[in-house]
């Protein structure tokens, strides 16, 4: 049960970093985000902050970052062309949007290693035991001794 929690967090984090990498260069670039949700399925839980939908759905297996525009669909009803669209945004702005997600899972890959290397701590190598009969014994060594070189 544990690992199935600790699979469900870790999982999260990753799914927020990505979706957040995609959320953060739309807004950057202009592009109407329309719902960003962590899972998916029925919702459990949601806010509308401005004109973002924000959600946490019931299944962790995913997550979403939707733009007015993207592959035609979310349009606003009145049917006018609108600064705010994916598809009425520069090459350059979709193209960064599109890769920011991927990119912001290299980051956090790197911040995670970055900080598990620093967690490390390096401690002298001691002989625990020694094995009767044993290079070890034969060498000298006895349980406790520090091993310099």
């Amino acid at each position: 049960m544990v690992t199935l929690i600790l699979f469900v967090l870790i999982f999260g984090v990753v799914v927020i970093s990505h979706e957040f990498g995609h959320f953060l260069l739309a807004k950057a670039n202009g592009i109407h985000v329309i719902e960003f949700s962590v899972g998916m399925g029925p919702n459990l839980f949601s806010f509308q902050k401005g004109d973002t939908k924000y959600s946490l759905k019931l299944l962790p297996i995913g997550g979403a970052c939707m733009f007015e525009g993207e592959d035609g669909l979310n349009e606003k009803e009145d049917g006018e062309d609108h600064s705010g669209s994916f598809l009425n945004a520069n090459v350059w702005a979709r193209i960064s949007t599109v890769l920011a997600g991927p990119i912001f899972n290299f980051i956090l890959g790197f911040i995670i290693a970055f900080i598990m290397v620093n967690l490390i701590v390096i401690r002298d190598p001691v002989a625990p035991e020694i094995v009767d009969g044993g290079a070890a014994q034969e060498a000298g060594l006895e349980a406790g001794d520090r091993i310099l070189s």
